[in-house]
């Protein structure tokens, strides 16, 4: 998918070991030299009163009236380099004043009132004197300004382009921008941009060309962007925008039923290995718990929740063990013993630190259960406990062993996000984006959990099925039953 995007592949980034950070190929190369901003959050607003002359006359006339504006800002106020906002503001009055009657001399007044419900009397007297208007309600003004900073925000729109063109203009006019000698063709872009129409070829040269220059030269107010993000956001309200997700309708019974049999088929013509056989007790534990995740997916309708991200995730990791442990058995005979040893000395570690805290009574972990169960086979004071991840691999790298890495790739690694509680799960089902420009698209918690997520169930499907055609090489199971379950 990367192919049509302007993003670079994955070998293309570069792994610093001894930071432990994967950068991206322009990360690594300027480092603490690359310091972004943002368009929408921190330049837009600054040029927002040109937004609302091009947005009131459009794109010709409001070119026309922006260029005799700021053609005459800069041979009578030199000092102003960019027509910034908050820059004119900072003017002395008498010079603020000179900037309000030019803008006034070329458009009407009224198409730069909106920006008075932020920059009030009390605070910008002299700007108000010139675009307050009592006739305007605050409603008419607050839907004009709400649609401008809507239609400019996207960086790489048409609109924006076209904002983004007319700031640096006033650099232009005064001639504090100039192209050397070699870039004369780049110098014919800004003669000829304001007269080519977007759906022209030329434009997706020209286009770039303006918005690298525009982001060339600028310093952020933060002061400014601050006040004016708080100032418009507090006054309008927010519109949580969620994606509605469908739940695999599909009766999944049937296979479940499958499954079902087939393990009930080899614990029925292994009875001798169920009693004696470590290899035995783990393959047949192990499915028999990722079937009933599955079950419990299924049956408590979570395929859409998180539950079903931590479920999935777990059905890989039990796959990927088994198919490890089997891997390793020849030159390993101890492996399978070593695997339930390795599981029971987790369980004694939370039962000692248990004995020293006494947990509620009422907490899910069963302390008495949890010691029947590491003193099952083996009395506590001989089972030890593994620190480590078994056999000294993580999960990762037991997948690249088996050859399962893409199923790591793909799905473990995503759903280990669920798992962890990580920003980017948190992001995608706890918290909606605000579909409200003014609110620079900010994030809602979810907390009458409206967003759900894309259905899990026929990805544990096909990894169940995964996993039987494996046992089907280990236990022999008739093509009768693989056939239910391949349907």
């Amino acid at each position: 998918m990367a192919e049509n995007k302007n993003v670079s592949r994955l070998n293309a980034h570069v792994l610093n070991k001894k930071k432990g950070i994967v950068a991206t190929p322009l990360n690594n190369a300027l480092g603490n030299l690359l310091q972004p901003n943002s368009w929408t959050k921190e330049r837009m607003p600054e040029y927002l009163w040109l937004g609302l002359i091009l947005k009131y006359y459009g794109r010709k006339d409001g070119f026309a009236k922006s260029f005799q504006i700021l053609y005459e800002l800069s041979q009578n106020i030199p000092s102003l380099s960019h027509p910034r906002l908050s820059a004119i503001f900072n003017l002395a009055d008498e010079e603020q004043k000179t900037v309000y009657a030019i803008i006034c001399r070329h458009v009407d007044k009224k198409i730069i009132s909106p920006l008075t419900i932020l920059y009030r009397n009390s605070t910008h007297p002299k700007f108000n004197e010139y675009f307050f208007i009592p006739q305007l309600s605050f409603e008419s003004r607050m839907t004009l300004l709400s649609e401008t900073i809507k239609m400019f925000s996207p960086s790489q729109s048409f609109e924006a382009t076209d904002l983004r063109f007319l700031a640096i203009c006033l650099m232009l006019f005064s001639g504090k921008l100039n192209f050397a000698p070699h870039l004369a063709e780049e110098a014919k872009i800004f003669e000829k941009y304001p007269e080519t129409e977007h759906d022209d070829e030329r434009m997706r040269k020209y286009r770039p060309s303006v918005r690298s220059l525009e982001s060339m030269h600028f310093i952020v107010d933060n002061q400014f962007i601050t006040t004016f993000w708080k100032a418009i956001g507090m006054i309008t309200p927010c519109k949580p925008w969620r994606i509605k997700f469908e739940n695999n309708p599909e009766d999944l019974n049937e296979f479940i039923s499958a499954c079902q049999k087939i393990l009930e088929y080899i614990l029925a013509t292994n009875k001798e290995k169920a009693l004696t056989d470590d290899k035995f007790d783990i393959i047949m534990g192990s499915i028999t718990y990722a079937l009933k995740i599955f079950l419990e997916i299924n049956n408590n309708s979570l395929g859409n929740s998180i539950l079903g991200r931590h479920g999935t995730r777990s059905i890989i990791e039990i796959y990927i063990m088994l198919k490890y442990l089997l891997k390793h058995e020849a030159e390993k005979p101890e492996i399978w013993k070593e695997y339930k040893a390795y599981g029971i000395g987790k369980y004694k570690l939370v039962l000692l630190k248990a004995r020293e805290t006494e947990p509620d009574t009422t907490s899910h972990f069963t302390l008495p259960l949890i010691d029947c169960i590491v003193n099952e086979h083996k009395f506590e004071e001989f089972t030890d406990i593994d620190l480590k991840y078994f056999d000294k691999q993580g999960i990762r790298e037991k997948s690249i062993d088996v050859g399962e890495k893409q199923l790591y790739d793909l799905f473990y690694d995503y759903d280990s996000n669920y798992a962890h509680g990580l920003w980017g799960a948190i992001r995608e089902c706890a918290v909606l984006a605000c579909d409200n420009a003014n609110h620079q698209f900010y994030c809602i918690p979810d907390i009458y959990a409206r967003q759900n997520l894309s259905d899990v169930k026929l990805d544990c499907i096909k990894l169940l099925k995964r996993i039987f055609i494996w046992l089907a090489d280990i236990y022999q199971i008739p093509d009768a039953f693989m056939g239910r379950i391949n349907k």
